[in-house]
């Protein structure tokens, strides 16, 4: 689908629905420059010409008969909208601060339909767009809540046009980015999230957020929050990407030097609370948050996701490692035991009724994360009997503690982790019969319960018929390829570094075959049977007794182009997506 071009302003006295603004034009609205534009005004039945020379989005107020409405959309679902994205939405895309919000863009507690420049109305149909599933407004009577957001995603798309061309890199253009790529994924994998993934990295490179904390703080605290909400939820995005395609990700994670997020309760209250600054290797990163101060879920949650990028690396990389692969094993080991003794599953159901669905599912988030570690893990032993899935039973038991009112406000690329036991599969797996989770019914009832408000997990649930059927055309293996065997035959060789580093070779070999002595791959092939995973701790200890110890070997990616292309979305439509975004 082509983005939109530009439309024209509705009428006073038209009655303006999802399906109605669809077929509406805008009045043209100018780039942020100097040029001075005239919008007629129509105040209490007077008209009044005005200069407009702040911005192309243009108020439009209407009679007194009628609500003051917002490119066409009446204020009063615009407030409801900005409310429901701060109950709703904030909790799983924590992006923006909403006291500096609700002083900027609110008046008497209702959004102030004044005008903005090209990057706050970027920002603003963003939010609207992933806050309006949730919405029950009878203005969206007769549009199913996962497209309710539709109409506001293509004027973001506008206005995401209009600031290409001179745009230079701010904050906020950037948050506006973020926004229109969660979008974009939430809908599901496809070429145009990942070209727009790809400009939030650049943009986040480019504001130099990827080593923000490298020296001390000089700037004011909350600020600076800000700006590190802004660079994980673009490293997710790359992540999420990156993962689902098989390919490797743009943000080099051990060049990162960022803090990782407090509380939004700690940010909105202006309360600094010292958080450590990420560390890239396995054997680190899962320790950090033990006797920090920064005790916050979406912390922890950023942590397991940190691991299993590690494990999808490498269990997608041609060469492996023998210390590195004991290395990361003992770190999942040990976040495990140290992930449930603060977040135990068993207490999450006293804390229900507190109503924070946010800290619930950023629970439930990490315990998915760390279940998709696992199976990732087992991907790259190649277990001999390939009709053997690897799924852990680990799985009921979060669906057991998982509040189904809480499943819709969840992250929805988390839907992706319910057909863990296919990622990575042999090409014998492909072929032989393959009937998904051990109770394949819960699993899609938790994909239905997503689907109420999210396509992406819609999607999910045809991806699993298909590959039950195993369909061989199958469309889903060019946006899933995670779940289909790699067209690449996998020559893995375990006795080399995983990734050398300019490290000498020969005493690379040395240290492997010294960790060979400790631990042996068949013994550890043999662990990781899904017929010898029962109880989770029960399995941790003996993982904990047999993984050696050691660091491991990274190298800096290459310099990447400039975000700044001056290529339109629109170039982007199914007969030039074999184009890397990196050529644009």
């Amino acid at each position: 689908m082509l983005l939109s071009r530009t439309e024209q302003l509705p009428k006073v006295n038209d009655i303006h629905t999802p399906n109605s603004l669809d077929r509406e034009q805008d009045q043209p609205m100018r780039d942020d420059s100097n040029d001075e534009l005239q919008s007629e005004i129509v105040v209490l039945g007077t008209s009044v010409v005005c200069d407009d020379s702040t911005s192309p989005a243009s108020t439009f107020r209407s009679t007194e008969a009628e609500p003051p409405t917002w490119l066409g959309v009446p204020v009063p679902v615009l407030t409801d909208l900005v409310h429901i994205f701060f109950s709703k939405t904030q909790g799983w895309l924590p992006l923006l601060h909403r006291p500096r919000f609700f002083a900027r863009f609110m008046n008497n507690g209702a959004f102030d339909d004044r005008n903005y420049s090209n990057t706050e109305a970027l920002l603003l149909c963003g939010m609207f767009a992933l806050a309006a599933r949730h919405s029950t407004n009878s203005w969206f009577h007769g549009s199913p809540a996962p497209d309710r957001g539709q109409t506001f995603m293509e004027k973001a798309n506008t206005y995401y046009e209009k600031c290409q061309p001179d745009q230079t890199p701010s904050l906020e253009y950037l948050q506006g980015c973020i926004l229109l790529a969660a979008y974009e994924y939430a809908s599901g994998p496809s070429h145009r999230a990942w070209i727009l993934a790809g400009v939030c990295i650049r943009l986040a490179y480019d504001l130099n957020l990827c080593s923000m904390d490298e020296q001390d703080e000089s700037s004011d605290w909350s600020i600076l929050e800000e700006q590190r909400r802004a660079f994980w939820i673009t490293w997710e995005l790359d992540t999420f990407g990156s993962l689902m395609s098989r390919r490797p990700s743009s943000i080099t994670r051990s060049l990162v030097m960022v803090k990782l997020p407090v509380s939004d309760e700690a940010w909105f209250a202006d309360r600094p609370v010292e958080s450590p600054v990420v560390d890239p290797r396995p054997s680190e990163v899962w320790k950090l948050l033990i006797d920090s101060p920064n005790q916050d879920p979406r912390a922890w949650f950023l942590i397991a996701n940190i691991l299993l990028s590690v494990a999808s690396e490498f269990a997608a990389g041609r060469f492996t490692c023998q210390r590195d692969k004991e290395e990361l094993i003992d770190a999942i080991t040990c976040f495990s035991l140290a992930m449930s003794q603060r977040f135990n599953l068993e207490t999450l159901e006293l804390e229900t009724s507190s109503g924070d669905a946010a800290r619930h599912n950023w629970i439930i988030g990490m315990h998915l994360m760390l279940t998709c570690t696992r199976t990732t893990i087992q991907a790259t032993f190649k277990p001999e009997n390939p009709e053997t899935l690897r799924s852990p039973r680990h799985l009921s038991r979060i669906f057991y503690h998982w509040y189904p009112d809480y499943i819709p406000l969840c992250q929805p690329f988390l839907a992706c982790c319910l057909l863990s036991d296919r990622a990575y599969p042999s090409k014998d797996m492909t072929d032989a019969s393959y009937t998904g989770y051990h109770n394949s019914e819960l699993v899609s009832l938790v994909l239905s319960q997503y689907a109420t408000v999210w396509n992406l997990a819609s999607i999910i649930i045809n991806l699993k018929a298909s590959l039950m059927r195993r369909d061989k055309d199958n469309s889903f293996e060019k946006r899933f390829a995670l779940f289909f065997p790699s067209r690449v035959p996998n020559n893995r060789k375990d006795d080399q570094a995983a990734i050398s580093g300019g490290l000498d070779v020969e005493e690379l070999r040395s240290e492997n075959i010294s960790a060979e002595s400790v631990s042996d791959d068949s013994d550890l092939q043999q662990l990781l049977q899904p017929t010898e995973l029962g109880d989770a701790e029960t399995l941790m200890t003996e993982l904990a007794n047999m993984a050696g110890r050691g660091l491991p070997r990274y190298v800096p990616g290459d310099t990447q182009p400039d975000w700044n292309s001056s290529i339109s979305l629109n170039f982007l439509d199914e007969d030039h997506q074999h184009l890397n975004y990196l050529q644009l």
